[in-house]
């Protein structure tokens, strides 16, 4: 089985060799003039049985995984409880992952408190 993206998926050039798990689906913004990558895809927020079962799946089958990106657009739109119980099950699941990284708008950077951020 292998991983259910609403395509195209984005990356930075720096994530080329991470793992993605496609945690939200568009932008949550999605107005930006510069930018159309999401233009086609309606944001939304992917369940937690969906993701958990992508995560269990991939530890299985890369269980070396060190790097993973959390795609899409905005995945910092998401609670900070619900990214805390995403990254904290990726580190249980992935024994050598050493980062996790996301697009994130600044609208909703400022949106989180210092101690989410810190979460």
């Amino acid at each position: 089985m292998m991983l259910n993206y609403a395509e195209p998926v984005y990356r930075p050039p720096s994530e080329a060799k991470s793992l993605i798990f496609q945690v939200t689906i568009g932008c949550s913004f999605n107005e930006c003039s510069f930018c159309d990558m999401y233009r086609n895809k309606e944001y939304s927020e992917r369940p937690w049985d969906e993701v958990k079962t992508e995560i269990d799946l991939m530890a299985k089958q890369l269980p070396e995984t060190t790097r993973i990106f959390l795609a899409d657009g905005d995945a910092l739109n998401l609670s900070t409880d619900y990214m805390v119980r995403i990254v904290e099950y990726l580190y249980k699941s992935f024994q050598k992952l050493e980062r996790v990284s996301c697009y994130a708008m600044p609208m909703n950077l400022l949106k989180k408190t210092p101690e989410e951020l810190k979460k």
